[in-house]
């Protein structure tokens, strides 16, 4: 693993070395003026967040509620199109509860995964035929162009709720909001907002989350607030989710929110039918919200166990066959096509490259893909655009359809896109490091200083600091199997002495000496024994 040292720390002065990090720290999430900076560390509040804080078009807002207070108005049918992920079912659920609250005539409809992403024919011919007069997307709907003009061709409307990357140009919808700056429910949230219907916070923070969208910004502003809504959420389903899970609701952050709540509502969509998850997020009867936590709580187990094996069976299959290629493309006709996603990010991950992993059908595959920083994945699918079916996504995630018959020259096409932008350089990971500081700048004050850039998340991860010849007093292995390692340090020469924990770290037991001095890199972490709080390190890397 490579080491990419941000800043330099050049104070002499402890105080003022402090300060410096601090410094440091808004420098690196590109937070260079005074204003730029307090927004950041004290972010506004969501409700006062204007258009022009989003990048949404105020003229396409107004289109947008013009048309939806007249369907109102006339009691015209109103469906609220989304999506299938955790995003997508947040955003549709806080649309269609606004819209009832205003009095409007609207049901929500999310697809199964089987019937592919976005809007499509069929669909918006069906609900005309039942009467349907407005659709308003969510999610999706920014490439849907075709669709969008088949729609108004039979007399439906169309407003478009979007944050996906455009292809081309802007559908001729109805009005489109559109913004890459949030997620999808982001978007959602904000024309719901505007609409007046003062929508909570709650499912927001899921859906900005799970979508891993920047956490700086207008989505910074969200989460910041919303955490707190999480935790004081009235909703049935979430609470009876939390209680499965074993959350406490005073401690959820973003790593339970991504990590625990987020993947629970994916799991319906991924192995069944999505609009169970919205009926959980949405239910007011307790009774129905512990069996629909029940049923979901048992397809994520499902989902863990299936996710394990097309990992393990896809990682063998490339290894078989590949194993050297600079990108990784697998596919299988027992691969199911909600998990194939959740395998292409577990591959990437352990091999540092891009993975696209399809199910492949007879006449038909669906694939999803995952990327790494260095790789735009989306541009290099639709370089490919000519031999593809529906595609779309973004830079480090995305998915498409494509004939079966043409997998062996599409692998091939994009695998030489790869090859012609990545090396070995670019294939090895990169540890992004804050500044080098000592062991000696460690203290409560300035954990305290570095907690107020919480949350974190994407572009505004928990900071990494490395500290160099720092001498190991204390090793010894912990957990199952001794995989961990429980460390105590100290600066040679200095009285200084500071624990950590390496996870998945034991096998460098046997290397460690209070002879050799080790370089570390680590996150600053607050630790509780003994009902005494004290400050450890969270080893990211540890070189002897």
């Amino acid at each position: 693993m490579r080491w990419r040292i941000l800043s330099r720390i050049k104070s002499k002065k402890k105080a003022d070395r402090q300060e410096e990090i601090i410094k440091a720290l808004l420098k690196n999430r590109g937070l260079k003026t005074k204003k730029q900076q307090q927004e950041f560390l004290k972010p506004k509040d969501p409700y006062k967040l204007s258009s022009k804080d989003v990048g949404i078009s105020s003229v396409q807002i107004k289109k947008a509620i013009t048309r939806i207070k007249k369907a109102i108005k006339d009691k015209e049918k109103i469906i609220v199109y989304g999506d299938y992920d955790a995003d997508g079912v947040c955003g549709t659920a806080i649309m269609w509860e606004t819209l009832e609250k205003l009095g409007a005539k609207a049901m929500p409809f999310v697809p199964k995964r089987e019937e592919g992403y976005g809007l499509k024919i069929e669909r918006i011919e069906e609900m005309a035929e039942e009467g349907v007069k407005l659709i308003i997307t969510v999610d999706q709907g920014i490439t849907r162009s075709k669709e969008v003009a088949q729609a108004q061709k039979i007399g439906v409307d169309v407003i478009i709720t979007d944050h996906h990357p455009l292809e081309r140009s802007k559908p001729q919808a109805k009005a489109v909001i559109y913004t890459l700056k949030l997620s999808g429910s982001g978007v959602a949230w904000f024309l719901a907002k505007e609409l007046g219907g003062k929508p909570g916070l709650d499912l927001v923070t899921i859906g900005t989350i799970t979508d891993v969208m920047p956490l700086i910004g207008p989505n910074r502003s969200l989460v910041k607030f919303g955490l707190k809504d999480l935790r004081k959420t009235k909703r049935l389903g979430l609470l009876a989710l939390y209680d499965f899970a074993g959350i406490s609701k005073e401690k959820i952050g973003t790593y339970e929110t991504g990590f625990i709540i987020g993947p629970r509502i994916n799991a319906a969509g991924r192995m069944d039918d999505p609009m169970e998850s919205l009926r959980l997020v949405c239910t007011r009867d307790e009774n129905r919200a512990i069996s629909l936590t029940q049923e979901i709580d048992q397809r994520n187990r499902e989902r863990q166990k299936l996710t394990r094996q097309m990992t393990l069976h896809a990682r063998k299959l490339w290894l078989k066959e590949d194993g050297k290629s600079v990108l990784i493309f697998i596919h299988h006709d027992s691969y199911q096509e909600g998990i194939v996603g959740l395998v292409a990010s577990k591959l990437t991950e352990e091999f540092y490259r891009p993975a696209i992993i399809v199910s492949r059908g007879e006449e038909w595959s669906r694939a999803s893909a995952r990327s790494i920083e260095e790789f735009n994945i989306v541009e290099a699918i639709r370089a490919c655009a000519d031999i593809l079916g529906a595609h779309g996504g973004h830079p480090r995630a995305a998915g498409f359809s494509v004939e079966t018959a043409k997998l062996e020259p599409l692998r091939k096409r994009l695998i030489a896109l790869a090859e012609e932008q990545l090396d070995e350089e670019k294939l090895t990971p990169t540890l992004k490091i804050e500044a080098e500081i000592e062991l000696e700048d460690i203290n409560f004050e300035l954990y305290k200083k570095i907690g107020k850039f919480a949350p974190f998340g994407m572009d505004n991860r928990q900071p990494v600091f490395a500290t160099r010849r720092v001498k190991v007093v204390e090793a010894k292995t912990v957990g199952n199997g001794g995989q961990h390692l429980s460390l105590k340090f100290q600066i040679p020469n200095s009285k200084f002495q500071i624990r950590g924990i390496a996870f998945s770290m034991g096998n460098l037991y046997s290397q460690l000496s209070s002879e050799k001095p080790v370089d570390l890199a680590y996150n600053l972490i607050s630790d509780e024994w003994n009902g005494e709080k004290r400050l450890q390190l969270r080893i990211k890397d540890l070189r002897i």
